[in-house]
């Protein structure tokens, strides 16, 4: 019997042992810095790693992103990651020199590394818009403007001359189809609709020649293209990367600033290799850079609307279409009475 209890008396004892080892050898975390910026290094202190005998770190952000650390008290981790702007979660990995391991996990949000600038306009002309027209799409090809409104039982598609206002052909859509964004890809236009979770492809005699759904997305608002990619926005931070031939969403990034993320992005236009975008509700333009979502610059146009006829059916700014050959910005609202062609050039920084 006297054996028997000094056995369990061991095992007891060899037991609290290992726990207070493993106790001893507990890596704690001192500071985390919540907000990361691109391209700037993130600094991380952890308490006793060299007392605990750590013999090797490494980290995992988001299942995908990892690497190595120097074991230090302060961990640097690199600047350049690939990372997207928005919420990770990055995981670190301790192991000890008995070749225990214990894990750190902790969330943080990458924002842009610097405010946007303040980039300011000189209006140039004013031309006449249909007020029945509740914008959501608008860019030119050539002298030649294409327009989409939306709304139920109302949506349409336009080829417009924009000097006069007038309507040269128009598409109407189904009653159940609240059609969206637009955008002018080779021979054919690609216009969006807002919840009916697909798309529609037209030749440019507005004859339809098919349809996509959307992948992962479940909202469509704005379009753009460059000369290799489409890009869609669905009323998020998120502008989702379309292959042009197949319209399928291969990829998407988030649009930030250096504080905030950047919500109800509607109509998107393409410029000189920036992404110019209204906010749905802001009576101001956002220059996007699309290599990582940062926002370059603001652009308020709130002075536009005092010059637009007020009547019950007006309502927000959207609608941006670049021509290429003039140089400059044509902008309007839903349901505007003018179209305003304007040149942005760059000013000063925000606060």
């Amino acid at each position: 019997m006297t054996n028997k209890i000094f056995l369990r008396l061991l095992m007891v004892f060899t037991l609290l042992s290992g726990l207070s080892a493993c106790k001893e050898k507990k890596v704690t975390l001192k500071a985390f810095p919540k907000a990361w910026y691109l391209n700037q290094p993130p600094v991380i202190v952890f308490e006793n790693l060299r007392e605990s005998g750590v013999k090797k770190i490494v980290f995992k952000i988001d299942e995908s992103v990892g690497g190595g650390a120097k074991v230090s008290d302060t961990v640097v981790l690199p600047g350049r990651m690939g990372l997207r702007l928005g919420k990770h979660e990055i995981t670190f990995v301790f192991t000890f020199d008995d070749g225990s391991k214990q894990n750190i996990k902790r969330r943080f949000t990458l924002f842009a590394s610097e405010p946007p600038v303040k980039w300011d306009y000189e209006l140039i002309a004013e031309y006449p818009h249909d007020t029945e027209a509740f914008t959501q799409g608008l860019e030119f090809e050539g002298d030649t403007l294409y327009e989409s409104t939306g709304q139920y039982g109302k949506s349409s598609l336009r080829k417009v001359d924009f000097t006069t206002g007038k309507v040269i052909r128009k598409y109407a859509f189904d009653d159940n189809v609240f059609a969206e964004g637009l955008t002018v890809w080779n021979d054919s236009i690609v216009v969006l609709t807002w919840q009916n979770k697909k798309g529609f492809v037209f030749d440019k005699t507005f004859n339809r020649l098919g349809e996509f759904a959307y992948d992962n997305s479940k909202e469509g608002w704005g379009l753009c293209h460059n000369d290799s990619l489409i890009f869609k926005s669905d009323g998020t931070e998120k502008i989702w990367i379309l292959d042009p031939e197949t319209l399928k969403e291969k990829d998407y990034f988030n649009v930030y600033t250096h504080k905030h993320k950047i919500k109800r992005i509607n109509e998107l236009e393409w410029v000189e290799g920036r992404i110019f975008t209204n906010i749905w509700m802001k009576n101001a333009l956002a220059v996007i850079r699309p290599e990582t979502g940062e926002v370059e610059a603001v652009i308020d146009l709130s002075d536009l609307l005092k010059k637009v006829k007020k009547h019950p059916a007006l309502d927000v700014l959207n609608g941006i279409a670049y021509h290429k050959q003039r140089g400059t910005i044509f902008v309007t609202g839903k349901n505007w009475d003018k179209l305003f062609e304007i040149k942005v050039f760059q000013t000063e920084k925000t606060e």
